[in-house]
């Protein structure tokens, strides 16, 4: 059993928690400082700044293991997939985690996965098991704590010329602070659950159904992780990802955007009464689907792992979890079959291209795309397996919405339409990132350019205008546009079927 002093125990964990950090911190400061001194000096400070709050953290030897434990946890697990995915992890993304299912886990899981974690986590833990803290050393620990200040202080005044103003021009290092970023947006999201939530707000109390004793059917579907720029309708050429739907009159917004870069954010973002920049998480309001409901019948389809984010609550639905998507297509056709209204909506959530193991979203018939990526280490793929893997999930999402369409062809309604957008879009290794989840105004626009598909049974008054700006806002005011429904929250200038339809600038 080997005994240490506490400030060397802290100074070895600190030391552990800075190198880590070489997959983020380290690594965004030497992509942005050219200066080797001033490198030099912010990695200094950056050290100082870890082993201060070790120190104060593991001041007390019960909580020095305990926090230990907790550090090196932490910090291995993020920075695995800070490291194989290059995502951020904040509220929305530690969200979207406790949301994920044993299935979706599973496609993280992988050898290099479990060799990451036992060189980062767990031989790190069977160290503690050989290590003592004595005791009785608090004065020197004391100390320590006020040498560390002193020189802190002293470095950050001695270079508070260059080192604040690199802060201010670069306020996102915060994010790349791994654990304590994460610690920070743990406490934002707990604070968030166990706030408690106000009385539910009713809204458009004025709606009313305008009747025009037209028979309506609505089809709204909603994709997983479909990014635009790798929709042959918007000019992608590589690979033919709308060949289903190419020719049957769909038409195409080719400047849409989402609400988030997560479901958790963007799927009760898109349906609520408040735009993308007033909406909030917390927010009790709700949302467009229980105005219609009050008038027409509706109906939730899921397969996504994450259900439907609360936004399904008032209405009737059906949430599966199955390997593919086509089930969807089955249960629409089924609901149609025997609709008891002569106004229904359908919305039907897909799994769609969720990754990192897009390999598995679509049945093999629809592997049309090769050399494909069969693993969810996707930086071991090349450029050209890991984009036709993924065209391959979008041209299968292709085919179920070219499905639906065939279906509403059949419904006997007089005014029929489907529309399609994604919840948010997808890094493919552009700029070293993958998958999704960024901060929205630190993300690509990979992550926020989502394809918009629109089909109709008659001429569409806007035409001329599938190249505005637009974005997941125009939702709300189009579902109560289509069914005619009037209210003061109604928006002519958001409404897709409005010939009065502007920009969203």
């Amino acid at each position: 059993m080997l005994r240490l002093n506490p400030i060397l125990f802290n100074f070895i964990l600190s030391l552990y928690i800075f190198f880590m950090n070489y997959f983020s911190m380290l690594n965004f400061l030497s992509s942005k400082i050219n200066d080797y001194v001033f490198l030099l000096i912010s990695y200094a400070i950056f050290f100082l700044l870890i082993f201060l709050a070790v120190n104060i953290l593991c001041f007390f030897r019960f909580f020095a293991y305990f926090f230990y434990v907790l550090l090196v946890i932490s910090t291995g697990f993020a920075m695995y997939f800070v490291s194989t995915y290059g995502v951020v992890i904040d509220t929305i993304m530690i969200h979207s985690l406790f949301a994920t299912d044993i299935k979706e886990a599973n496609d993280f899981l992988s050898w290099h996965f479990f060799v990451f974690i036992f060189l980062s986590v767990v031989l790190p833990l069977i160290l503690l098991k050989f290590l003592r803290i004595k005791a009785n050393c608090k004065k020197s620990q004391l100390l320590m704590i006020l040498i560390n200040i002193i020189a802190l202080v002293g470095i950050l005044f001695a270079s508070s010329k260059t080192f604040i103003p690199f802060l201010r021009a670069n306020d996102i290092i915060r994010y790349y602070n791994v654990p304590f970023y994460q610690f920070y947006s743990s406490y934002k999201l707990a604070k968030m659950y166990f706030t408690p939530k106000k009385e539910l707000q009713k809204i458009s109390l004025d709606a009313k159904m305008n009747d025009d004793n037209m028979s309506k059917t609505f089809i709204l579907v909603v994709g997983e992780t479909a990014r635009a720029k790798n929709y042959s309708l918007g000019g992608y050429a590589k690979n033919d990802t709308n060949f289903y739907t190419k020719d049957l009159g769909v038409h195409y917004f080719s400047n849409f955007s989402s609400c988030g870069t997560a479901t958790a954010q963007s799927l009760p973002c898109m349906f609520s009464i408040h735009n993308r920049v007033d909406f909030s998480k917390t927010e009790n309001y709700e949302n467009v689907l229980s105005v219609l409901n009050r008038f027409i019948d509706v109906h939730w389809l899921d397969n996504n792992t994450g259900g439907c984010k609360g936004v399904c609550n008032e209405i009737k639905s059906i949430i599966k979890a199955k390997d593919y998507d086509g089930w969807l297509v089955d249960s629409a056709s089924e609901l149609l079959a025997n609709k008891k209204d002569k106004n229904t909506l359908i919305i039907v959530h897909l799994q769609g291209s969720h990754g990192p193991s897009y390999y598995l979203r679509y049945p093999k018939e629809f592997e049309k795309f090769k050399p494909i990526c069969n693993t969810n280490k996707l930086q071991e793929c090349s450029e050209e397996a890991l984009y036709n893997t993924y065209d391959n999930t979008l041209l299968y999402t292709d085919y179920l919405i070219s499905k639906l369409i065939k279906l509403l062809e059949k419904d006997n309604a007089d005014k029929k339409a489907l529309f399609y957008l994604s919840d948010h879009g997808e890094s493919l290794g552009e700029n070293g990132f993958y998958l999704h989840g960024m901060p929205y105004y630190l993300a690509p626009k990979e992550q926020i350019q989502i394809p918009a598909i629109l089909w109709m049974n008659y001429e569409y008054v806007n035409k001329n205008k599938l190249a505005f700006d637009l974005s997941q806002d125009n939702l709300f005011s189009t579902l109560l546009g289509f069914f005619n429904i009037s209210t003061k929250d109604y928006k002519n200038n958001y409404d897709l079927f409005n010939d009065n339809l502007e920009n969203n600038l």
